[in-house]
């Protein structure tokens, strides 16, 4: 049987350690290493290229963003499956992971029965997403609809937890347009502020 290597990246050194103590009752799946932030990740990544067929990735890594990990992985090595493992369920963040290259998506509070078959799933090119999610999903979708691009891709921003500052330097807009996009988004959506929006949507 051909091993199916997997790599690890979770910042909580317990959750990592059981992650792969859980698969190693799985004679399929072999570690191939494992990491707890995002430069550790690449560091280690770069000699396991074209030997590596799954990433199981947490979203939150301390001060750095595990969407960021998904998308830069993704870009470096396309062809490799990611599986995110992650507390953050809500709709905002699975769609995010999703849109930027996931192939599937487990609660952390589903069972470990629901990881491994995520696991088995898109190794053989499927997407895995636990059912409960999917609800929330379509009305996620219709709720953006309400909004422009423009729009959309500031909410984004929001649910990667950054600031007025980073979006007005990654998006190259001034910090009064920003301010006057986040007003119509926070009309629109019926919230308050950036902790409402991730609190309802992130």
């Amino acid at each position: 049987m051909k091993k199916i290597n997997y790599f690890v990246t979770e910042a909580h050194s317990l959750t990592n350690l059981g992650i792969r103590q859980f698969f190693i009752n799985f004679k399929e799946f072999e570690c191939a290493g494992f990491a707890s932030t995002k430069e550790e990740t690449f560091s280690k990544l770069e000699s396991l290229k074209g030997n590596l067929q799954l990433l199981i990735l947490d979203l939150n890594l301390g001060n750095e963003s595990g969407l960021d990990v998904l998308k830069e992985v993704k870009k470096i090595i396309p062809g490799l499956k990611v599986l995110v493992y992650s507390m953050f369920t809500n709709p905002g963040i699975v769609s995010l992971a999703l849109e930027y290259g996931a192939d599937g998506f487990v609660c952390k509070d589903g069972s470990e029965d629901e990881l491994i078959k995520a696991a088995r799933e898109i190794i053989n090119g499927k997407l895995f997403i636990h059912q409960n999610l999917a609800a929330s999903l379509y009305t996620y979708s219709n709720l953006l609809q309400s909004l422009t691009k423009q729009e959309q891709t500031i909410f984004k921003k929001i649910i990667e937890r950054k600031n007025n500052f980073q979006i007005s330097e990654e998006l190259n807009l001034s910090i009064r347009s920003v301010e006057n996009y986040m007003s119509r988004i926070y009309s629109k959506l019926g919230c308050r502020g950036h902790e409402e929006i991730i609190s309802h949507f992130g």
